[in-house]
């Protein structure tokens, strides 16, 4: 018998284990007792799989899984360029990172293949490469489309995979048919139409890959006019391997050159986070921006027509953007060892508080690391002198909202010390509009939601998560003065 748990990949072979205790002397006084061990951790493993207690099983999004599945795109009979012989094309994209970093490459994915009428492909967001298998016991009692794969390491337990439209709506709205472009379908429909012989596979020339059959230019704008005439042929799929858009893209300027044509795409225009997400803020609407309108959550998940859904500006609310979970501090050191630039959209020249990034060469070493460690990492100090400047320089804000990952007894202090400088409330996502685990995994996105509307935004320039929020506002119209880094 071969028995396979959640997370990394963990074997109990009970015939191996069996074996190697018959072959020892004292098999007779430890069989029973190893024998009783796996059943009672077979037996404990299969409780939490299958009484479903709280925590630590993550949400089963059994809702959006389902969502995905019965889209009206995933139709064979649809004609063409929809359908069993539609244009596809499916991007490769990175596992095992943060969500930001897998969502930047989204929104330019999306909008190549938009502009390439194409139908964009979409994974689901895969948090770790390797991901668990349910245990054989809760096959029985749970639908297979409902079976969890969950990370061991973390707790509460955390689910290694969860579908795309839990965190975004734009890939499932279908706003692509107003335009008369075919809509983006999950992958597992984008296999079934394009099966292997009929996808024409290329690879991109990389380092890691000498042997591709494609070199990108390194210039934003010249890059998506090559994947534009790339996807330009007749074949009806296309399968690109390797990152389109690489970290090296996004270190660049290159991401900087095509923001007016990005920020203007349909695409990007109706862009709205999902309805998971925008119910946990209308849950704290009263408490957040009382006198806002709820979000229409059906109107944003099924696009109509072209019309884009205004949202206004919460001009009360102060987001700061307070990068501190774990490996951060170590992230920011080697940043100012090398001298990096703000990442992606943060690099854009009219927002202020990115002229001195990268510092000049001949920077003093400890002034530099002095640059760096205030930018990447602000002290409790910095922060409250920062909201206060805010604050003097646009009367209108009230309220604070952070977006962080500190500990929990770091943003306690800040939270006191803010809430002891006249500010009415002062809000922290993770503890006060997503306390519930089940919401903790799509929370990032809720973050982005308030600080995207936000009256002004002071976010990390090394973060994907404030390039994002940055390339979100710029879409909205927002002045530059309003959106700052520390």
């Amino acid at each position: 018998m071969r028995l396979t748990v959640p997370g990394t990949s963990l074997t109990l072979d009970l015939g191996a284990l069996r074996a190697r205790a018959a072959s020892s002397p004292l098999h007779l006084l430890t069989g029973r007792r190893s024998g009783f061990r796996l059943l009672l951790l077979f037996l404990l493993v299969c409780l939490v799989l299958v009484a479903h207690p709280s925590p630590p099983l993550p949400p089963s999004y059994a809702v959006e899984y389902r969502v995905e599945r019965t889209l009206p795109q995933h139709d064979y009979r649809l004609p063409f360029p929809e359908g069993r012989y539609g244009r596809y094309v499916k991007f490769d994209v990175p596992k095992g990172t943060g969500f930001n970093h897998q969502l930047q490459r989204v929104f330019l994915q999306h909008h190549v293949a938009f502009s390439a009428n194409r139908s964009l492909a979409f994974e689901p967001y895969v948090e770790a490469d390797t991901v668990s298998l349910p245990l054989p016991c809760s096959v029985a009692l749970t639908p297979a489309s409902q079976l969890v794969p969950v990370l061991l390491n973390k707790w509460p337990w955390r689910n290694a995979r969860i579908p795309l439209s839990a965190y975004i709506a734009s890939v499932i709205s279908g706003f692509e048919r107003h335009y008369r472009a075919p809509r983006a379908v999950t992958s597992s429909f984008y296999d079934s139409v394009c099966p292997r012989s009929r996808q024409r596979v290329i690879t991109l020339k990389t380092e890691a890959n000498p042997n591709g059959q494609f070199t990108l230019p390194a210039d934003g704008k010249a890059r998506l006019h090559d994947l534009e005439n790339m996807l330009a042929d007749s074949v009806n799929c296309i399968r690109i391997k390797g990152e389109v858009f690489d970290d090296e893209f996004f270190d660049s300027t290159a991401s900087v050159d095509i923001v007016d044509a990005l920020a203007k795409s349909p695409v990007m225009a109706h862009f709205t986070f999902s309805p998971r997400v925008l119910n946990i803020l209308n849950r704290m609407m009263p408490a957040i921006a009382p006198h806002s309108a709820s979000y229409d959550v059906e109107r944003i998940a099924h696009s109509r027509n072209k019309a884009i859904m205004p949202t206004n500006p919460w001009k009360h609310i102060l987001a700061l953007h307070l990068r501190r979970g774990d490996g951060w501090e170590a992230a920011c050191e080697e940043k100012a060892a090398r001298s990096a630039p703000f990442v992606s959209w943060n690099k854009l020249p009219k927002l202020p508080g990115n002229e001195n990034v990268p510092p000049p060469a001949d920077m003093v070493e400890d002034t530099r690391l002095g640059l760096y460690r205030a930018k990447c990492l602000p002290d409790v100090k910095a922060i409250i002198a920062r909201a206060r400047r805010m604050r003097k320089n646009h009367p209108l804000l009230r309220s604070i909202y952070l977006l962080t990952d500190a500990p929990d007894d770091w943003t306690e202090e800040v939270r006191r010390w803010l809430a002891s400088d006249a500010w009415d409330k002062v809000f922290v996502g993770r503890t006060d509009v997503y306390p519930n685990f089940q919401d903790r995994e799509v929370g990032p996105a809720v973050d982005m939601e308030v600080a995207r509307r936000a009256g002004v935004f002071v976010g990390n320039g090394f973060s994907t998560t404030t390039a994002n929020i940055v390339l979100l506002r710029t879409r909205d119209g927002i002045h530059p003065d309003f959106t700052q880094f520390w």
